[in-house]
């Protein structure tokens, strides 16, 4: 009788764990890399355009319902209230963008009056959010 010796299989092992690591590590880098589109509690009847489009929204948000009421994030101003605050916080303002939702029916005044406020506090640049208008083809 003739004994063979048999040979040592290998043993197949996949080792996931680099593969977790990579997708953490993605996982991160798109949380960290993305920006988060924040609106109000406002119930803000924003006008339409027909250009606008999505646009990353700054840090800074300013809600205008009217001269009376302004949001700065969470928090109600007065015109002169918003005044007297960026004023006195002008260096954590100065050379950023803001976002401004304002209500389709405010008056034009109300909304120069409230840009140049802004520009005399250091706001570099003030991004205007409207809601977008979808064009129809075809007869109506």
């Amino acid at each position: 009788m003739v004994h063979f010796q048999r040979r040592l299989q290998p043993r197949v092992h996949v080792d996931l764990v680099p593969m977790i690591d990579v997708v953490f590590q993605l996982v991160i880098f798109f949380m960290l890399s993305s920006t988060l589109i924040t609106r109000t509690g406002l119930d803000l009847d924003l006008p339409g355009a027909r250009s606008s489009r999505e646009s990353l929204t700054s840090s800074v948000v300013l809600s205008v319902v009217s001269r009376d009421e302004i949001y700065l994030g969470d928090e109600r101003f007065t015109l002169g209230e918003l005044e007297s605050l960026l004023a006195e916080q002008r260096e954590s303002f100065e050379d950023r963008a803001i976002s401004i939702e304002a209500d389709a029916s405010l008056p034009y005044g109300t909304m120069i009056s409230v840009l140049d406020v802004l520009r005399l506090h250091g706001f570099r640049g003030a991004n205007l959010v409207a809601e977008q208008i979808r064009e129809r083809h075809g007869t109506d």
